[in-house]
């Protein structure tokens, strides 16, 4: 085994990490991916070997959770979803190393089990950072800390604020949670200073371009961009079924929300109000749904329950969703501008990253009254600006995965 992969949240999170393997498979590698048992046949269709250390129905009932996406709710979800896999990941890993395997680890989640692994037994290993808010700087902070605290008082404030939640997550999560797991596992207790930082990652690969987010002075200098890796699920996708739409009715609005926010029938019938008063056609990529479409108003509703984002938002007029920073470089390919709708994690500064690029804007799709939603949209569908910014960023988004590789081969070796 020369790498191994550990990726535990969202199928976007996980996505990026298998195309990565299979890429290093085709370089003659040997990889291995560990995770929630949700990503074993994903795993199989790029010819990645799969074990996992999280069960199907934990996914699900994190991530079909709607309280997951609350801001203040963050500390539950790593303490149901992610604090439960640190004993399984450290101990698959220790299974490998005892069979005479020293793999190269590759992880995004710095209070994990494969992180801890790596330490324990001298593995080498780099950590992922999959957007720009994954790197903390008091230089240039991610929104919506930016706006909160005056620039002025960025680097008085924010190390303080920093030095604050290093000490309430030791009191919160380290000793009460994570310290019992590593005393089950026989590896010492970890103190206030041994919390896991990025600058200690001997090697972080981060996963978008560097005109993405100008790059702080403050950043850690063993941050390699390469790029987005643009990835797309494309099984159960109806094409025929979108050509027809798009032949009856013209170009859609495109919405995308993720597992975010739950498909709901007032959803629906919001996302259907808001193509009737814009006047536009709209397919709403909705997961759970079945395909149907809905004519309650003009123009109509085209719900899909799978797309693939490569075909589907170049021939979208405009992409509403989530902020997901694997929909935002999938929307910047296109060419097509953002509106997006941001609750929490990366999210909020993706958004203000599009914002920044004049590719996009964002609203509260749930709590914004329908006319400035509908205004917002068409201000984004008719502005010259914002169509040329977002077709001079389809030009230079491109697939990293082959200078990604490449960059895991050279840490290696």
């Amino acid at each position: 085994m020369d790498y191994l992969f550990y990726s535990l949240g969202t199928v976007g999170d996980a996505l990026p990490f298998l195309k990565l393997a299979a890429a290093l498979n085709s370089r003659g590698a040997s990889t291995t991916f560990l995770g929630s048992e949700k990503f074993s046949s994903l795993a199989e269709s790029f010819g990645v070997e799969f074990h996992a250390v999280s069960s199907r129905l934990e996914y699900e009932k994190t991530y079909n959770n709607p309280l997951t996406w609350s801001p203040s709710y963050n500390q539950n979800h790593y303490n149901q979803f992610h604090l439960p896999a640190i004993k399984p990941t450290f101990q698959t890993i220790e299974k490998f190393v005892k069979a005479g395997h020293k793999p190269f680890v590759v992880f995004q989640d710095a209070l994990c089990g494969a992180r801890m692994a790596c330490v324990e037994f001298d593995l080498p290993f780099c950590q992922v950072v999959l957007a720009p808010s994954g790197i903390v700087s008091c230089q240039s902070p991610a929104y919506p800390m930016r706006k909160m605290i005056p620039e002025a008082a960025w680097t008085q404030i924010i190390p303080k604020l920093l030095e604050k939640n290093a000490k309430d997550t030791h009191e919160r999560l380290i000793v009460p949670f994570i310290n019992p797991v590593r005393s089950e596992l026989g590896i010492r207790a970890w103190d206030p200073q041994d919390l896991p930082k990025l600058d200690q990652s001997p090697n972080v690969l981060a996963l978008f371009p560097d005109w993405l987010k100008p790059r702080p002075a403050d950043w850690p200098q063993q941050v390699h961009n390469t790029g987005f890796i643009l990835s797309n699920l494309e099984v159960g996708f109806n094409r025929q079924r979108l050509d027809e739409f798009i032949r009856a009715h013209g170009a859609p609005i495109t919405f995308s929300f993720g597992t975010g926010i739950p498909v709901t029938p007032h959803l629906i019938e919001k996302v259907t109000r808001i193509c009737s008063d814009v006047g536009h056609p709209g397919v709403l990529v909705a997961h759970a749904e079945t395909e149907r479409q809905i004519d309650a108003f003009a123009p109509p509703l085209l719900v899909l329950p799978v797309a693939q984002f490569d075909y589907l938002f170049p021939r979208s007029s405009l992409v509403v969703h989530h902020g997901g920073i694997g929909t935002c470089a999938q929307a910047l390919a296109a060419g097509v501008p953002q509106l997006i709708t941001p609750y929490s994690f990366d999210q909020p500064d993706n958004a203000y990253q599009m914002w920044r690029l004049g590719a996009g804007n964002s609203v509260d799709i749930l709590n914004a009254p329908l006319s400035d939603i509908a205004a917002m949209i068409q201000e984004l569908s008719t502005s010259g600006e914002v169509a040329g910014n977002a077709k001079q960023y389809s030009r230079i988004t491109v697939d990293a995965t082959d200078a990604s590789a490449d960059r895991l081969l050279a840490m290696r070796h």
